[in-house]
């Protein structure tokens, strides 16, 4: 594949049928196929995880700031222990099925 193709994945404007695109149209078409793309990241399963992480332990640190640090800690608490608690049970799991 060319690289000039491949870019164009990145970079409408340097795909080679971008000239024939009116030139009152390209700012608009460039917008859209941000936003787009913007959309479909968003729709990805990592990325929704990822956000709601997050937001959980910006919602978690609130308390911090205002001076409230034992309340902080207990908030953060699932997010630490939900892990190895989880891995644990998977392994207890596994262990009775492969015993």
């Amino acid at each position: 594949m060319d690289r000039r193709h491949r870019d164009a994945d990145i970079d409408p404007r340097e795909h080679p049928w971008w000239v024939h695109v009116p030139r009152s149209e390209r700012a608009g078409r460039v917008r859209r196929l941000r936003w787009l793309r913007f959309r479909e990241w968003l729709k990805r399963r990592g990325t929704r995880i990822r956000l709601a992480v997050l937001v959980y332990i910006l919602l978690c640190v609130l308390p911090l700031l205002i001076g409230q640090p034992h309340l902080t800690m207990f908030a953060l608490l699932p997010v630490l222990l939900v892990p190895p608690v989880g891995y644990m049970a998977y392994l207890l799991a596994w262990h009775d099925y492969h015993r």
